[in-house]
């Protein structure tokens, strides 16, 4: 399993050097976009939910946005399902915590709009009874 979380955080830094952003969705067909993303959902199933969104607390590369894009897209927390490392915050609440902070460089206005409108799409859809 080691391996599979190690090729996780250099595919994050692969990634984060190619420059392609988790919400850069233009660039969700290609290879390693789609790779990080199936990754990430073995992980999860291997390891669980819970220890995969530990990745949340990494902030180099991305890793921490990454790893709460495919918690809450494809891991689909139960809303009420608290992080463990955090001992208080929801698993949705801290990924999405992470996802909404800002980064250190500025991001395209095409990527803010994509963020903006998927974290709407994900606050619906939990409000809405989502799991």
């Amino acid at each position: 399993m080691a391996t599979k979380t190690t090729d996780f955080l250099f595919g994050c830094k692969n990634l984060y050097s190619l420059g392609v952003h988790p919400f850069d969705f233009s660039k969700s067909d290609s290879d390693e976009y789609k790779a990080i993303i199936e990754l990430g959902k073995e992980i999860i199933r291997d390891i669980g939910l819970q220890s995969f969104a530990e990745f949340i607390i990494e902030y180099q590369y991305r890793v921490g946005i990454w790893s709460s894009f495919i918690t809450l897209e494809f891991g689909k927390p139960d809303q009420n399902e608290i992080l463990q490392i955090s001992g208080t915050k929801t698993i949705l609440s801290a990924c999405l915590e992470k996802i909404e902070q800002n980064e250190i460089n500025e991001l395209p206005s095409d990527i803010v709009e994509n963020k903006n409108n998927w974290i709407t799409k994900i606050k619906t859809c939990y409000n809405n009874g989502y799991k």
